[in-house]
């Protein structure tokens, strides 16, 4: 007479290859995403390559989202054991997908540009980062008409500030909240990093930086280039920053000779780690000191919105920072 195990092997459904490679493609591609993301951040990585070993982790995530389907499929039409391993393996490949299919959303309702600026008529310029850029990455220059076009209708938000403060002040504000975001400041080449950045009392000490490929970030800072245009528009009774368009600004002629302060950082995305140049420029009129900032993506046709964002956010801390400040300083 038969034993129950004998028995139960006899009823035993065969397993799905397909249920189960669902689930191991799936799995794995949890440290494979880990792995690639902390490479890429350490500098182990170039940008480029990162971006070809993340669409093949995606297609590995698709790969197993069609397995399991075929799981799910063996299941219902041979009664294959796949059930439980094709729905583990298709859930966690959507989790991992979600990131992908949000920015893919993004590339496909925002313009397609990399270089954001507050001033779409005179762009605050490069310095010292212009010979760390490859010509791999993203071209620097002014806008076309296209891109002005293109920036204003998606990010009407992006503008200029002008705060009724010295110039001295709002550079110290300035410099203070690129500390707290982390960006790397472009410092000097001094031994260990013991130039002060700047001659106001800021307290902020440069840090010796080095890009991806290990080469020495090195900039004097603070930065002097002489100024274009001198506009002088707000009152300074009370404090209320005024914010400037992108375009249509008029010239004002001056006998001083004025000077424009700039400020040239790397900003990195949370997630990723892929980074963008950053230049903020400001100029000191009679009356306040007018902030411009711009931000450029080193690679990839499309920045899914990321410089709009560092220029709008910083924009809106650096008025909270400054807010009540105007009277006596």
């Amino acid at each position: 007479m038969a034993t129950i195990d004998e028995r139960l092997a006899r009823v035993e459904r065969p397993r799905s290859n397909a249920g189960v490679w669902c689930k191991r493609l799936s799995f794995f591609a949890i440290p494979y995403f880990v792995i690639v993301v902390l490479a890429h951040r350490t500098g182990n990585i170039d940008t480029i390559p990162v971006f070809w070993m993340l669409g093949v982790g995606v297609l590995i995530l698709v790969a197993a989202l069609a397995l399991g389907a075929r799981g799910f499929l063996d299941l219902w039409n041979n009664g294959h054991e796949a059930g439980l391993n094709s729905a583990q393996g298709m859930f966690v490949a959507i989790l991992l997908l979600l990131p992908f299919l949000y920015f893919g959303g993004k590339s496909l309702i925002l313009p397609p540009l990399y270089d954001i600026s507050s001033d779409l008529e005179d762009a605050p310029q490069y310095d010292t980062v212009l010979e760390l850029r490859t010509e791999s990455m993203n071209a620097i220059g002014g806008p076309t008409d296209q891109a002005r076009d293109l920036q204003l209708r998606a990010y009407p938000k992006i503008s200029a500030r002008r705060y009724p403060l010295g110039e001295a002040r709002v550079f110290k504000a300035v410099v203070e909240l690129i500390g707290d975001k982390d960006w790397t400041i472009l410092t000097t080449n001094t031994e260990q990093g013991k130039a002060p950045i700047d001659d106001e009392g800021s307290g902020l000490v440069a840090k010796p930086t080095s890009d991806s490929n290990g080469l020495p970030l090195r900039l004097t800072l603070p930065n002097y280039r002489p100024a274009k245009r001198i506009q002088i528009t707000p009152s300074a009774d009370t404090f209320e920053s005024q914010q400037i368009s992108p375009v249509g600004r008029q010239d004002v002629e001056s006998e001083d000779a004025q000077q424009e302060r700039y400020v040239e950082a790397v900003a990195s995305s949370l997630l990723f780690g892929f980074e963008s140049d950053v230049v903020i420029r400001l100029i000191e009129e009679e009356e306040g000191t007018l902030v411009d900032m711009r931000s450029n993506s080193r690679f990839g046709p499309h920045d899914l919105g990321a410089n709009a964002s560092i220029i709008i956010d910083f924009m809106s801390e650096l008025d909270t920072t400054l807010q009540g400040l105007g009277e006596g300083t």
